[in-house]
Parts: structure tokens; sequence; C-alpha cells
């Protein structure tokens, strides 16, 4: 509790929450759950398990490689229990369940887990920020600015701007990773062999084995099937995705503003927002985004504002509790306990098993 991210991650929480409840009586809010079509939920909670479903056949192909004998079971299995710590800490802090998790269950290295976790996340950015960029392009949009503190925010502009400067930026990163990779960690390690015995040879020689390992489990994605594999398995859970956000439109009477365009836009702006520091959960900087991008798309104004945070809300914490159901059962079959969590993730922290 003692680090800034934590605290800063609290900061935008409440900022979060007060933009998103802003203006909004809990009658109106009251009056937009209690007109709710409850059915909906039940689509939107099966597509939400499929997703999981498809994401852990997608990490199955980038961890083959790396460990040949591991089960989808497993794979789903680790996926439900990582997403959820990483969804409930503050400050993303589950991200490192999941590399250490491969590494006790399949011995795959510290450092390649992470480099399993990074391809995964980057492919996910990439295909965020395509989406965003098709959704600014192709979908109308009610308002290309958001008010905040009196002011008109030019938020299409400046993510037009962004997208422009940081897609070629990620590619080239990935592509100079994936295919010198090996010279650059080889570079790193004589430089480190040329150095005198002491603290600072032996952290740069564990480094230079984290990165080795993290580099072997980029070089994956040359094989041009299994990237075909990751990519069409990746424009599948993306796709799906994008129908739970108009049958809750649907739901919630606006259905008539929040088509498959608009609703894959919502998702894009909610997945960026939840990189910034959140607290637990992502309490309020979800809602907030959320509540921002159903502005974008009209769904604002009198009682539409009660349903922009009814929205929210919803889509929100209905996908929380799902995933959360999935990982309680895996923590309880698999027997693994919070306090053996908690090591795990420390382990992941200071870098043990990095070259085992």
């Amino acid at each position: 509790m003692n680090s800034p991210k934590i605290w800063l991650g609290l900061l935008f929480g409440a900022i979060g929450l007060a933009l998103a409840f802003w203006g909004v009586s809990l009658g109106d809010l009251a009056e937009a759950f209690r007109t709710m079509e409850l059915f909906w939920l039940l689509p939107i909670g099966v597509v939400f398990m499929l997703q999981q479903v498809l994401r852990a056949s997608r990490q199955l192909i980038l961890t083959r490689p790396l460990a040949p004998e591991m089960t989808w079971r497993n794979s789903f299995s680790i996926l439900c229990i990582s997403f959820f710590f990483i969804n409930t800490l503050p400050a993303r802090l589950g991200e490192l369940l999941r590399p250490a998790l491969f590494w006790q269950r399949e011995s795959i290295p510290i450092g390649a887990g992470f480099g399993v976790v990074f391809i995964e996340r980057l492919i996910d950015l990439l295909f965020t920020l395509i989406v965003l960029w098709m959704v600014i392009a192709w979908v109308p949009l009610h308002s290309e600015h958001l008010p905040f503190g009196g002011q008109q925010i030019p938020v299409v502009e400046w993510a037009s701007a962004v997208l422009l400067r940081v897609v070629p930026a990620i590619l080239t990163v990935v592509l100079a990773l994936a295919f010198f990779g090996r010279r650059i960690v080889a570079l790193l390690e004589r430089w480190t062999e040329g150095r005198e015995a002491g603290r600072v040879r032996t952290l740069l020689t564990l480094g230079a084995r984290f990165a080795t390992t993290f580099v072997d489990a980029l070089h994956t994605l040359r094989d041009p099937r299994r990237l075909f594999g990751v990519l069409a398995y990746t424009f599948v859970i993306w796709t799906m995705t994008g129908f739970m956000y108009i049958w809750l439109a649907t739901a919630l009477g606006v259905e008539h503003l929040i088509g498959y365009g608009e609703g894959m836009g919502i998702l894009v702006i909610t997945m960026l927002a939840t990189a910034l520091p959140a607290p637990p959960g992502f309490a309020g900087v979800y809602e907030a985004a959320a509540r921002g991008a159903l502005l974008l798309f009209g769904v604002a104004g009198g009682h539409l504002d009660a349903v922009a945070v009814a929205y929210a809300l919803v889509i929100h914490w209905w996908q929380f509790i799902v995933q959360s159901t999935s990982a309680f059962y895996f923590l309880w079959v698999d027997g693994l306990s919070l306090d053996r969590v908690r090591q795990l993730m420390r382990q992941a922290r200071t870098g043990e098993g990095a070259g085992s």
C-alpha cells in the first residue's frame, strides 16, 4: 500500500467515480435499472465466457513451443485465475501471477512467461488501436469533444494524432525483438561478462537470463502458422465481444443509439482506460471511460445520463461477476490458496525461476 502507483490508482478511481456519476440522481439511476430487461444478461455472460475459452486456446498456441505437454484445461485455469486477480488487485499487480503459474505448473521460465503475456497484450493493444481508428473513421459521432471542467476536450483529434504515432512504434518494437532479439541479448551477455564480479554483475547476469527466455517466447511468432492462429483467434475474440454492448443497449432501451460500431467503440475506449493506474476492480476508471464513450455516441442528456451510468455499471460488474465465478471454481478445484497466490506473485516479482 506504500506504492505511489497504488495511491495514484485510488486517486484516479475517486475522480473517475465522481465524473461517472456527475449530474445523475440516485432516483433516476434506480429507474434505469428498474426498466432494464434482465434477460439480456444471459447472452452477455455466455459470450464473455466464450471469449475466455478462445483466449485460453490462443494462449495455448503461444505456450506450446515452451511447454509441449500443456493441456487446454490447464491453460483455461491459468487464464481464468490470472485475469481475476488482474481485474481485482490495484495497479495491475495481478499481471505477475500468470508467468508465475506458467512456471509452477508447466516449468516455463518466468522470463518466457512474461514474454507470452507481453505478446498477447501487445497483439490485443494493436487490435484495440486499429478498431479505435476504424470507429473514428467510420462510426458517426454525436460529439468529438468531452466536457471537463467547463472546457471541451478534443478527444477524437487527440486520439487520431496518437494513433498515427503509436501503432508504427509498436510494430517496430515487435519486429525488432522478434527478428533481432537474440542478437540484442547476445550483446548484453558479452557486456555483462566484461564487468568485474560483484552484485552489479550478478544482477546483470540474471537480467540477461530473463531477457533470453523473454526473447525466446517472442520468437514463437516467427512461425507463420502459429502467427496466423494467434491473429485468427484474436480477430474472433474481438469481433464477438462487440455483440455484448449491443445487447446491453437493447436491455436499457437505447439500441437506436448503440449499434455494433458504437459498441466496439465503447469496448476499445474502456480497454484503453484500464491501462491507467486504477484502484481494485478498475472501479471508477472503467465507469468514467464507459460514460465518456456513451456521450460520444449520443447517450447523454436528460434521462439518458442515468441510462449511461447504469450501462457502465452493468457492463463492468456483470463481466467481473462472471469472471470471478470461473476463477473461484478453479481456485477451489486446483487447491490454490490466496496465500499461495501471494507467494507466487512475490516469486515472479523477484525473478525466481527467471532462467530455469
